[in-house]
């Protein structure tokens, strides 16, 4: 059967085909050389032609690479077309545009805790004095250290934390600090046990080395120095007995701006130290 011959009036140039749908030239012949989308001729110059007929073609191309669909399964699509591979298709892509939400809105909850561990600062304390404040309930990841901590350890473990979080698919966005155990409080040997944690996030995570610090009275004091002061400990314990209060649980010393805020004032960590406590009865 011969193939009808295309009128004049049936050809357009790839400038008006480009324009026509919002294009480059530079994509259309990028379609040609894919084979997604070829010319009906080509002049001896080079310069590519199409139908008035391969408009809905361009034009279902364009929505569907406007929704997000890759040209390599566009093209595969209209190898065996039918309503049922091309709703197979944009099922396929639904789900890919749900789990790409589910990410950016984990991504903004961990913008936000970031966000909010920042804003806290803006509280004013007076350094180096102990107080009495009300924390909420935090879940923390734990990683012991290897021996006694040092700057070095301290950065170290703390990447073994930071690491493990990252393959679980989440993001240390609310903070880290030393974890000392409440075994060890009266022990010569006060770091016996004790290691990083890293908050995480309260819906987030039952894995191993993922602990409880529940909420309650804690026995806090701001303070320049590295969160592993064995002095800065010390200190707060004796305050916290002189003050009749029992404690309760294991101190965290968390810092709140690490090395990467160093100035000309401060070349130490900016941290809190919190050892939960109870009002002794009398």
């Amino acid at each position: 059967m011969e193939v009808e011959p295309i009128m004049a009036d049936e050809i357009v140039t790839i400038s008006e085909m480009a324009k026509l749908h919002h294009l480059t030239r530079q994509t259309l012949i990028y379609y040609d050389h894919i084979g997604l989308l070829k010319p009906v001729s080509i002049n001896e110059h080079g310069y590519r032609y199409y139908s008035v007929y391969q408009i809905p073609v361009l034009r279902e191309i364009c929505l569907l690479k406007k929704l997000g669909m890759k040209l390599e399964d566009i093209k595969k699509s209209f190898e065996n077309r039918s309503p049922d591979t091309v709703m197979k298709l944009l099922k396929l892509q639904k789900d890919s545009v749900d789990n790409q939400i589910q990410e950016l809105n984990k991504t903004r909850m961990h913008l936000e805790q970031r966000i909010k561990f920042y804003e806290n600062l803006h509280e004013e304390h007076t350094i180096h004095t102990p107080l009495i404040k009300e924390i909420g309930p935090r879940k923390i990841l734990f990683v012991p250290f290897p021996c006694e901590p040092c700057k070095n350890i301290l950065h170290l473990t703390l990447m073994r934390a930071w690491n493990q979080l990252f393959d679980w698919g989440t993001v240390p966005s609310s903070g880290f600090g030393t974890l000392i155990r409440c075994s060890q409080f009266d022990s010569e040997d006060l770091y016996r046990g004790a290691g990083i944690f890293v908050v995480v996030p309260d819906q987030e995570y039952n894995f191993p080395g993922i602990e409880e610090i529940p909420e309650g009275i804690f026995a806090c004091m701001y303070k320049y120095s590295f969160p592993y002061y064995k002095d800065d400990f010390l200190s707060l314990k004796e305050w916290t007995e002189s003050q009749g209060y029992d404690i309760t649980g294991d101190a965290l010393d968390l810092c709140l701006l690490d090395t990467t805020f160093y100035n000309s004032e401060h070349e130490v960590d900016y941290c809190c130290l919190q050892i939960p406590v109870k009002k002794r009865s009398s």
